[in-house]
């Protein structure tokens, strides 16, 4: 067992290099070139802390289209056909948003702001959403390494994106939702590839935060909401009206962001240390509230230093609830982008509510009121720092595999404590005969045994991580080498062995 499935340290950044560089692909990055297109669109190249109200209505029509492509995923999982033609549609209303952006950049007296910001938004829902099903076949060590990779890397592209001209940046954003899906494709066959040469497999899938009560999802939906709710506001104070970061402010917040993600790596991957849930909720939550306090001095300075600290956890905590409901979909038998979804909507529905009433306040406040403002968002704040702790979830902590934290370990040893006869019916004992009289091979014995409980093949293909074609191919396999002809033969078949 190498050092890294002991949950070790790799020691140094070659060994990290050596370990990772054999199953690694540059279309992992992805997700980094989706924080560009963000960072072009949404905003303004970070030259300001958000680009106003056009910010706020691209994510409301995202967190909109969520709630709708949520809503039918739970109905009916998406077959890949259907995933690929979201894919499509998002490439094309994300390339449409950034042109209507452009031309209404060029001719500002053109009513185009609301049609491309609807469009920008409805696109970027699935985009994002999509990436999931690559992260969802990863380990979560190589998980986080493409997750903060990606992150430094889009802050790394900042640099160049924040100081080309407005017309450059819109240019390069309608070529990115085409390379972003060009990549998401490549990501998936070389993970198909990896999989059929049995290297890296996917991790299992178990549904254990099933079994956690209902008081778990509202506090993690109410910490999130609180906390998004915060960062809203504090992008629009103190007087409602978007930051402007200096050159020098820009340049640090870019490479203090690609640091942040590079040092988490570091910290975790080559250094073997704890990555818990807990502690960065803190950190960012300490960042935000000195960030307030310091644009409440109204000191240009400190100000400017407040605006970055803000800018910075902003960018920090998009990578963080990403790799957040990565872990949480590993354990729960839903689609990984519904559960993806459910952390956004509050996320982003919350942030842009704070955003607006900031807008409100801080046209229309004065000094007392400012002051009041900031006070009121360090102490919620400090709640949400009380309401999310490492006791949550309590069947498994998140990131149980890196935390290294006590109740993971009793956890393990409560599952090895347990006799076998409490198990229930151990898979190994039902894909024996099948593979040693029938000639099934290890992927077909699953595949079998799944299609017995009567699963559908786009259920196996979403379980196994498989394509719908590679499925159909295992069920003629299994057909004939069983010689059964329908799904009920395959049935009453297995049930008589």
């Amino acid at each position: 067992m190498s050092k890294v499935q002991e949950g070790q340290g790799l020691g140094s950044w070659a060994s990290l290099l050596a370990t990772y560089k054999p199953r690694w692909s540059f279309s992992f990055l992805g997700t980094g070139f989706v924080l560009v297109w963000i960072q072009c669109i949404l905003y303004a190249r970070y030259i300001w802390v958000d680009s106003g109200l056009t910010t706020v209505a691209i994510n409301f029509s995202r967190c909109a289209c969520i709630v709708v492509l949520g809503a039918v995923a739970l109905h009916k999982v998406f077959s890949s056909r259907t995933e690929t033609m979201l894919g499509w549609a998002s490439v094309a209303l994300m390339t449409l948003g950034s042109l209507l952006f452009f031309v209404q950049a060029l001719s500002p007296w053109l009513p185009f702001t609301t049609v491309a910001a609807i469009c920008s938004g409805v696109g970027l829902a699935w985009s994002g959403g999509m990436w999931m099903k690559v992260y969802e076949r990863l380990d979560i060590r190589e998980a986080l390494l493409h997750t903060f990779s990606s992150l430094s890397l889009s802050t790394l592209i900042g640099v160049f994106i924040a100081f080309v001209s407005e017309y450059i940046a819109f240019f390069i954003s309608m070529l990115l939702p085409m390379m972003t899906f060009v990549m998401y494709k490549r990501a998936t066959k070389v993970l198909d590839g990896r999989q059929s040469a049995g290297i890296a497999l996917p991790p299992p899938r178990d549904d254990i935060y099933a079994e956690e009560p209902r008081r778990t999802s509202v506090r993690l939906a109410i910490g999130i909401a609180l906390f998004s709710f915060v960062m809203g506001a504090s992008r629009g104070f103190p007087f409602g009206t978007s930051i402007e970061l200096v050159p020098v402010s820009q340049l640090v917040q870019h490479l203090g962001v690609a640091a942040i993600g590079l040092g988490i790596i570091w910290w975790t991957l080559v250094r073997g240390r704890r990555f818990r849930f807990s502690a960065l909720w803190q950190a960012q939550l300490a960042a935000l509230a000195v960030g307030v306090m310091l644009l409440s001095t109204l000191d240009p300075l400190a100000g400017q230093i407040g605006a970055m600290l803000i800018a910075i956890t902003n960018l920090f905590q998009v990578a963080f609830l990403w790799f957040v409901s990565y872990d949480v979909a590993r354990h729960r038998a839903l689609p990984s982008y519904v559960v993806l979804g459910f952390f956004w909507i509050f996320h982003l529905f919350f942030r842009e509510s704070g955003r607006l009433v900031m807008w409100w306040i801080g046209s229309s406040g004065g000094i007392e009121m400012m002051l009041v403002i900031a006070v009121m968002i360090c102490l919620i704040a400090v709640s949400v720092g009380f309401l999310l702790t490492d006791a949550l979830p309590g069947k498994r902590p998140l990131f149980a595999e890196l935390c290294q934290c006590a109740k993971a370990a009793a956890l393990d040893a409560c599952e090895q404590e347990v006799a076998p006869g409490e198990h229930v019916e151990n898979a190994s004992h039902r894909q024996e005969p099948l593979r040693e009289r029938f000639g099934l091979t290890q992927r077909e014995t699953e595949v079998a045994l799944l299609l017995a409980e009567g699963r559908s093949s786009t259920y196996i293909a979403g379980e196994l991580y498989l394509s719908d074609n590679t499925v159909r191919s295992y069920v003629k396999n299994i057909y004939q080498k069983l010689g059964v002809h329908s799904k009920q033969d395959l049935i009453d078949f297995v049930k008589e062995l």
